[in-house]
């Protein structure tokens, strides 16, 4: 996601009061009121509101900041293919699959805190656990390769 927690928050406040300066024309279930302040915005749990998946336009170039999606592959050549969250035996086969990958350091990162952050909006718990201790393992391997680097130099 490249649009920051600042950037979204900004533009929730500027929605809200919108809603909340808005006419109070029409009362009713269906009333512009009641629908302004739901646009743009999905139910998550009981009353709250997140901001709505905004999908990349077909002319709009990659790693653009005017959308955000978890699930979109802006670089689908260095996709490791086959990672799944579903259960925890998924999650553990998934990062054998990101160890064995031939990818770069960071690159084992990045799909492993893609997967966790998946796993967390699915609502799996266990799976999330099991991509955050790989990811807290590639930490203290950063970290070792970091005190490496600067005993060489």
């Amino acid at each position: 996601m490249s649009k920051t927690f600042k950037q979204a928050r900004k533009q929730l406040k500027q929605r809200n009061l919108v809603h909340l300066n808005a006419p109070k024309s029409g009362a009713g279930k269906h009333s512009d009121r009641k629908r302004q302040s739901k646009q743009g915005y999905t139910k998550h749990k009981g009353n709250m509101y997140e901001a709505a998946r905004i999908p990349r336009k077909a002319n709009q170039p990659a790693k653009s900041d005017k959308h955000s999606d978890l699930y979109t592959d802006e670089e689908p050549r260095g996709t490791i293919t086959g990672l799944k969250f579903a259960t925890t035996q998924d999650a553990e086969q998934s990062v054998r699959k990101i160890k064995s990958s031939g990818r770069t350091h960071a690159h084992k990162i990045q799909a492993a805190i893609a997967m966790e952050q998946r796993a967390k909006v699915a609502g799996k718990s266990t799976a999330a656990s099991v991509y955050r201790k790989f990811i807290n393992q590639m930490k203290e391997k950063t970290k070792k390769m970091n005190e490496d680097y600067n005993e060489n130099f």
